[in-house]
């Protein structure tokens, strides 16, 4: 199941929190059972203990046993975060410290446990709601279940059902539970059909898009081409139409729009084939990292470059034995290889530049990019860097992708979301990464 796709999979960093899942109810039941066995034996801290305990509502321990689901499976999975997304694993420790102080206030029956349960519970349930629609989480049986236990109790809290009896409370759990689990299904099938055509609407909207911004220099003459590849990214087509550069970024070389020749062709194919071959082995980002490959840009965004220092140093132009960049997207199923990136060395001309595939085969630049400590630390989108880094245009770069992208296997620049698509619609693998 860890290495499934949809709802029912489990991802590897999630595993604790199954495990939590599936024995938070037991230990419950055994906690409970040994107090009231002490209770009899005369223990006073027992009998203190039940006795507030058995003085509470339906709801409020329902309250209970959310907040404490919520707190241990947060807890939980903080460690599987910790390395490589920190600031996740921050929010986790965040969260669990409000679960327990929603359990502790309402198992001391304090003035507005109501409202203290709401909010966090609810507050936790729909900000995973968000995350899921705008995603950046993909839903999974962990977060499904917790979630819908902790959305559950804040239903049964603000019921506009009087729970004047632990009938009707029992009644209104029932009724709870499957509206919950309900909402979340559907918030997730929503999240699901609006990824599914966005990726099947993409490739022709963004084409258009760029067509209409394309150079217009481009020969009437030119002759349509779709060279077949061995990369999931499809075939290399011509003419290129996404060629359009988002802000800060600009071809290294404009407006090439020759045709490629027959030599060319071979060559762009030749290229791709032999790239995806030599990534094949970095699918796995442990493997990647034990090859010399470290962060080029923050970790735990959603897009990652890794780069390899040794293999930079040595000032390959454009040799699939010698990828100096990998970019890497992470996913709910952890970090996926989406492609490799070709970077000239530092004073580069476009003189230097090889294009074997002709205008098949482009380099671009980026112009507003700040740089600290021989990392991407941001944009200079603001006006300027900030301190500490400053704005420098990259040495030419080309990638060659491994996932299904707009623009093919050769495109130059496709948006964030369409390699984020791309990244969710290639096979899990066997044994996931954790995060880039």
């Amino acid at each position: 199941m860890s290495g499934s796709n949809g709802i029912l999979s489990v991802p590897s960093e999630h595993l604790p929190g199954l495990i939590v899942l599936v024995v938070v109810s037991p230990l419950l039941w055994v906690t409970l059972s040994t107090l009231r066995s002490m209770a009899r034996a005369g223990s006073a801290r027992a009998s203190q203990l039940l006795k507030r305990y058995d003085a509470l509502s339906f709801t409020a321990k329902a309250v209970l046993f959310a907040t404490l689901v919520g707190a241990l499976v947060h807890a939980a999975i903080i460690p599987t975060h910790w390395a490589d997304e920190r600031v996740t694993a921050i929010l986790f420790i965040i969260d669990a410290a409000a679960f327990l102080v929603a359990f502790y206030w309402t198992f001391t029956n304090r003035n507005h446990w109501r409202a203290v349960s709401v909010a966090i519970t609810g507050g936790t349930a729909i900000a995973y709601s968000i995350y899921i629609l705008c995603g950046w989480e993909t839903m999974d049986l962990v977060g499904l279940l917790t979630t819908t236990i902790e959305f559950a109790a804040t239903l049964m809290v603000v019921s506009p059902v009087l729970s004047s009896s632990p009938s009707r409370e029992h009644r209104v759990a029932l009724a709870a539970l499957p509206l919950a689990l309900a909402t979340l299904l559907g918030t997730g099938a929503i999240a699901s059909a609006t990824t599914a055509t966005v990726a099947q609407s993409s490739p022709s909207s963004h084409a258009t898009s760029s067509m209409s911004m394309a150079p217009s220099a481009t020969p009437s003459s030119t002759k349509p081409l779709s060279l077949a590849t061995i990369s999931p990214a499809g075939p290399i087509t011509w003419p290129d139409t996404t060629m359009a550069m988002a802000p800060g970024m600009k071809m290294a070389i404009p407006d090439c729009t020759a045709q490629p020749t027959a030599a060319q062709q071979r060559a762009a194919v030749s290229l791709v084939d032999q790239t995806v071959r030599a990534t094949a082995r970095f699918t796995s980002l442990a493997a990647a990292k034990a090859a010399g490959y470290v962060p080029l840009t923050p970790t735990g965004q959603k897009i990652v470059h890794y780069i390899n220092p040794s293999i930079y140093r040595q000032g390959e132009k454009l040799s699939p034995a010698s990828i100096p960049v990998l970019v890497y997207v992470n996913t709910a199923h952890g970090a996926v290889l989406s492609a490799a990136m070709y970077l000239m060395p530092q004073g580069a001309g476009t003189s230097d530049l090889p294009q074997p595939g002709g205008c098949l085969t482009q380099w671009h630049v980026h112009t507003d990019l700040c740089i600290g400590d021989g990392k991407v630390v941001g944009t200079d989108q603001a006006g300027s860097c900030a301190a500490g880094s400053f704005n420098r245009v990259t040495p030419p770069m080309m990638h060659v992708w491994m996932t299904p992208v707009t623009g093919g296997p050769l495109a130059p620049d496709p948006s964030a979301r369409s390699e984020v698509l791309g990244a969710l619609r290639v096979p899990t693998l066997s044994q996931p990464n954790g995060t880039a």
